[in-house]
C-alpha cells in the first residue's frame, strides 16, 4: 500500500500493482489480451512486482521451476527458454537467460526458501558457465553471447526496438549483456555461500565477477567515465553512449560508487530513454546514486515518456512501450510494473535486506515528498512505514515491525540528535553517510528529527 503527498505517484503505484496482478494468472503472461505465453523477461519483471507489492510466492516458485525444466529439456549448454511452457521447442533470448539467475536470488531474498535455491543451484551454475564460455580471450568481455535470432540475436537489450533509443546493436561485446553477466557470476557465488557449498564454487564465480567488472570498467567507458554501448569490432569502442549502458552499470554495482554522482547526472539528463522493460533499471540506478528527486520525476512525468503519461492518456494497465497507443502495441503488458519495487525502496524508503526479511532497512528519502505512508509486505508480516516532514524542517517517523524482524533506520540531520522510542527499543548506532542510524526490533516505534 502507498499514500503520499504526490497523488500522481499514488496512482502510478496502483497502476503497477494492478497490472502485475493481471499479468499473473495461471502463469505469468506476456499480455492477457494477445500472446499469452510465459516469457522469461516478462515473468521476471512481473514477479518482482507481485512479490514485493502483493506478497505473492506460488506463481513465482512455480514459474522458476518451469524455466529450470526448459534448460533440462532443451539446453545442454546452459541456456533457459525465452518462453515456457509452450509448443515452440527450444527458443531462447540470451539476456533473458542472464536475468533468470538474479530472479532466483530475488525470490530467495524475499522468502528465505533454501529448498528452491538448492534445487535451482545446478541450473544457475550451468547458466553462469554458458555465459562465461563466450568470454573473448583478447578483450576479456562476453562477446556475441549465442542465442536468439533476428532482432533478438546476441541479446534483446530492450523491446520493442524503438525502446532501444538508438542502442548500438552492431556491438559484439554489448555493455548490457556484460553487466548482466557480472550479476550472473556474482549471484552464483552468493548462492553457493548461502547453501554452504565448497569454497571452489564460491571463489570461482566471485573471481569471474571481479575480473569481468575490471574489464568492463577498462574497456567500456569513455574518458569522462560514461559507459558506451559496447565494442563495435575488436577493441573499438562504440560511439554511442546509451542511457541503458550507464544505468545498468550503476544499478548492478559495476560502476565505482565514487562515480555515481557524475554517472547519475548523465542518465538523468537524458530523461526517459529506456523502455518499460528496463526502466526499473534506470530508477534503481538513480535511487542508488541518491537521486530520489529524479526517481520521482521519471515516475510522475505526465508530458514525457513514462508511467505518468500512460495515466494521462487514460491507460489503466502498463504498456508494452511508452508509445504503444500510437504504435498499435499492447496496452496490457505487466513488465513495466517492476518499478513498484523502486517506489517502495526509494520513495517509501523500505526494503528487505536479508533472506526471508530477517532484516529490513528504513530510509525516508531526502528532499522529496511531504509525507509517505505505506506497507511493505514481507515473509514475516507487513512492515508499516509512516513518515512526515515537519514545518521546522524535521521529520517524524512511525514504524510497525513484525515479530522476528530487525530494522536498520537511517534518518537525516544527525546534527539535530534524532530520537527514537517505543516497543521496538531503538538503539542508536554510529552515524553513516550523513544520517543518524538506529537499530530497532518488533512492535511500534516512533522517531523524531527536530527542527
Amino acid at each position: 500500500k502507498l499514500a503520499s503527498s504526490d497523488a500522481t505517484l499514488d496512482s502510478v503505484f496502483a497502476l503497477m500493482q494492478r497490472s502485475s496482478l493481471y499479468a499473473a494468472q495461471e502463469q505469468f503472461l506476456d499480455t492477457p489480451t494477445r500472446e499469452k505465453g510465459q516469457f522469461l523477461g516478462d515473468s521476471v519483471n512481473d514477479s518482482f512486482a507481485t512479490m514485493a507489492g502483493s506478497r505473492e510466492r506460488n506463481a513465482t516458485q512455480r514459474a522458476i521451476r518451469e524455466f529450470m525444466a526448459s534448460q533440462t529439456r532443451y539446453w545442454t549448454d546452459g541456456r533457459i527458454n525465452a518462453v515456457y511452457p509452450n509448443g515452440d521447442g527450444g527458443r531462447d533470448i540470451p539476456d533473458f537467460t542472464e536475468m533468470f539467475v538474479g530472479w532466483v536470488w530475488r525470490y530467495y531474498l524475499e522468502t528465505g526458501d533454501k529448498t528452491l535455491l538448492a534445487d535451482a543451484f545446478p541450473t544457475l551454475k550451468k547458466v553462469a558457465d554458458y555465459v562465461w564460455s563466450y568470454r573473448s580471450a583478447s578483450t576479456g568481455l562476453i562477446t556475441n553471447l549465442a542465442g536468439g535470432s533476428g532482432q533478438y540475436q546476441y541479446g534483446i537489450i530492450d523491446w520493442p526496438p524503438s525502446m532501444r533509443f538508438g542502442y548500438d546493436t552492431a556491438t559484439t561485446a554489448r555493455t548490457t549483456v556484460n553487466v548482466l553477466a557480472v550479476d550472473v557470476e556474482r549471484v552464483v557465488s552468493d548462492a553457493a555461500r548461502a547453501l554452504g557449498r565448497p569454497a571452489s564454487d564460491i571463489d570461482t564465480y566471485a573471481q569471474r565477477a571481479s575480473d569481468l567488472t575490471k574489464v568492463i570498467n577498462m574497456r567500456l567507458r569513455r574518458a569522462d567515465g560514461v559507459y558506451i554501448d559496447g565494442l563495435a569490432m575488436g577493441t573499438a569502442q562504440s560511439a554511442h553512449a546509451s542511457q541503458h549502458a550507464t544505468s545498468f552499470a550503476v544499478a548492478y554495482g559495476v560502476a565505482p560508487s565514487a562515480d555515481f554522482a557524475t554517472l547519475s547526472a548523465y542518465v538523468a539528463g537524458l530523461g526517459m530513454q529506456q523502455g518499460p522493460m528496463t526502466a526499473h533499471v534506470l530508477l534503481k540506478a538513480l535511487g542508488d546514486a541518491g537521486k530520489s528527486d529524479q526517481v520521482l520525476a521519471r515516475l510522475t512525468d505526465k508530458a514525457g515518456l513514462g508511467w505518468g503519461n500512460i495515466l494521462e492518456q487514460g491507460g489503466t494497465f502498463t504498456w508494452e512501450s511508452w508509445t504503444a497507443r500510437a504504435a498499435g502495441e499492447s496496452e496490457s503488458h505487466g513488465w513495466a510494473s517492476q518499478a513498484l519495487v523502486d517506489i517502495l525502496d526509494v520513495l517509501l524508503g523500505a526494503r528487505v535486506t536479508s533472506p526471508g526479511a530477517a532484516t529490513v532497512s528504513i530510509h525516508p528519502p531526502d528532499g522529496v515528498l511531504s509525507f509517505a505512508r505505506g506497507t511493505l509486505p514481507t515473509q514475516r508480516g507487513p512492515v508499516g512505514v509512516d513518515w512526515t516532514r515537519t514545518a521546522d524542517g524535521g521529520l517524524t517517523l512511525d514504524l510497525e515491525i513484525p515479530v522476528n524482524v530487525r530494522a536498520l533506520v537511517a534518518l537525516p540531520h544527525p546534527e539535530r540528535a534524532p530520537t527514537g522510542s517505543g516497543a521496538g527499543a531503538p538503539v542508536s548506532m554510529p552515524d553513516s553517510a550523513g544520517h543518524a542510524i538506529f537499530e530497532v526490533g518488533s512492535g511500534h516505534s516512533h522517531f523524531v528529527v527536530g527542527g
